[in-house]
C-alpha cells in the first residue's frame, strides 16, 4: 500500500506524539529553524529517517496544503467499521455530503479538541482523508478513527438500534446547550448551503440550531460543528 503524505509542522508533530510507528520517513526542505528545527530534532531522536527534498516535491505531495517545508510519509491510516465507533462514550461526527476537505479537516480538529470519539463519512459525495484534511485538522485526522459507509441513512438507523442518539445540526431546532450529550451521540452536519438532507433530518432524534444575533444567515459548517461540540464537551464534563 502506498505511503500517505502528512504535511505541516503541527500535523507531523501530532503524528509523532500519537502514532510514531506509522512514520516511514520525513522529507525536509532546506535548513530547519525555529519550530521546524525542534520537530526535526524530536523526529531524529525517535530514530525516524530524515531526507532532504525540494519545494516542488513537497508541493506535489501536499496537494495544495501548506507544508511549511516538512512532509512525513506514513503508512496510511485504515478506515474502521461503523460498529467500531459505537459504544457507551460515543460522540461521533457524521458528514452528510460535506465535500470540502478543508471543512472536513477543521471539523475533525474540533472533534478531537472537544473529546469526540470519531467520524463517519460516506463513500460518495463526501470529503476523504488526505493531505489537505490532515493539514487543516492539525493532525487530528491521523489519530481519530474514521468509518466510511455507503449509505448514511442506513448507518444512522443501525446506530439508533444500538442506542445511539442522533442529533442533526439544522434550522428550526433547539439550542445545543439544552441537549443531553452524555448519552452516546452522533452529530450530523450537512454541506454548506444545502444543510442536512430531509431523508437524514427525519431520522434525527433532536434538531440542534445555533441562535445568532448578527445579520448573517448562517455559520460556516465547521464553525457550527465546533460550537455544537463545545456544548457537548460542557455537558459531558459537568
Amino acid at each position: 500500500m502506498p505511503l500517505t503524505a502528512v504535511p505541516g509542522v503541527r500535523a507531523v508533530a501530532t503524528l509523532l506524539a500519537h502514532a510514531p510507528r506509522r512514520i516511514d520517513h520525513v522529507l525536509i526542505q532546506g535548513k530547519p529553524a525555529g519550530r521546524r528545527a525542534e520537530l526535526v530534532e524530536a523526529l531524529t531522536a525517535a530514530g525516524i529517517s530524515m531526507r532532504p527534498a525540494q519545494r516542488t516535491q513537497l508541493d506535489g505531495l501536499a496537494d495544495a496544503a501548506v507544508h511549511q517545508g516538512i512532509v512525513a510519509l506514513c503508512h496510511p491510516t485504515q478506515y474502521v467499521t461503523l460498529e467500531d465507533l459505537l459504544g457507551p462514550q460515543t460522540l461521533v461526527l457524521a458528514l452528510d455530503e460535506v465535500t470540502d476537505p478543508r471543512n472536513f479537516g477543521a471539523m475533525l480538529r474540533s472533534v478531537e479538541a472537544f473529546g469526540g470519539t470519531g467520524a463517519l463519512i460516506t463513500s460518495r459525495r463526501c470529503a476523504r482523508l488526505g493531505p489537505t484534511v490532515t493539514k487543516t485538522s492539525a493532525g487530528a485526522s491521523e489519530i481519530l478513527p474514521v468509518a466510511m459507509v455507503t449509505n448514511l441513512g442506513r448507518a444512522l438507523d443501525k446506530a439508533k438500534e444500538a442506542g445511539v442518539q442522533i442529533v442533526a445540526a439544522d434550522f428550526g431546532g433547539v439550542s445545543p446547550i439544552t441537549i443531553d450529550w452524555q448519552v452516546p451521540t452522533i452529530l450530523v452536519v450537512g454541506a454548506e448551503g444545502k444543510g442536512v438532507r430531509q431523508s437524514i433530518r427525519k431520522r434525527a432524534d433532536i434538531i440542534a440550531s445555533i441562535g445568532m444575533a448578527g445579520q448573517t444567515a448562517s455559520l460556516n459548517a465547521a464553525v457550527a460543528t465546533g460550537i455544537a461540540l463545545h456544548c457537548a464537551h460542557l455537558s459531558r464534563t459537568r
